[in-house]
């Protein structure tokens, strides 16, 4: 019964480390995936172009760091270059995580995430 113990627990912890590190990967993963499409959403409900760049780009931030930050880098970039009705309005989200204290079972030291989300404008809305 001891063998069994001694020979199974180093094969029990490195599931466990494997289990863990799997979820933060795709935690990291899917906060990005959410983040994008918060930016957006949040952009394509403002009245202009800058306002849409400046808060598709906030609530990227704020679905971050509401969701427990994973990233070490974070990029946004909103294209509201096609802003009338009709148009749509593209964020990119880029997120980098830091996955160095997982270096040791074989998970690179940092992997970048990156999403897009596309959301089209009202063809009846009213913009100044």
């Amino acid at each position: 019964m001891a063998i069994e113990a001694v020979l199974l627990t180093p094969v029990l912890v490195a599931a466990i480390i494997m289990i863990a590190a799997g979820s933060r990967y795709v935690d990291a993963r899917s906060q990005t995936n959410h983040a994008a499409y918060a930016a957006a959403r949040a952009a394509s409900l403002t009245t202009n172009q800058e306002a849409a760049v400046q808060d598709g780009r906030k609530a990227a931030e704020h679905s971050m760091a509401e969701r427990g930050r994973a990233c070490a880098d974070l990029k946004v970039d909103i294209d509201a270059g096609d802003f009338n009705p009709g148009g749509t309005v593209r964020a990119t989200v880029a997120c980098t995580a830091d996955l160095s204290d997982l270096v040791g079972i074989g998970l690179p030291g940092s992997k970048t995430f990156k999403f897009t989300a596309v959301v089209p404008l009202e063809e009846h809305r009213d913009f100044p």
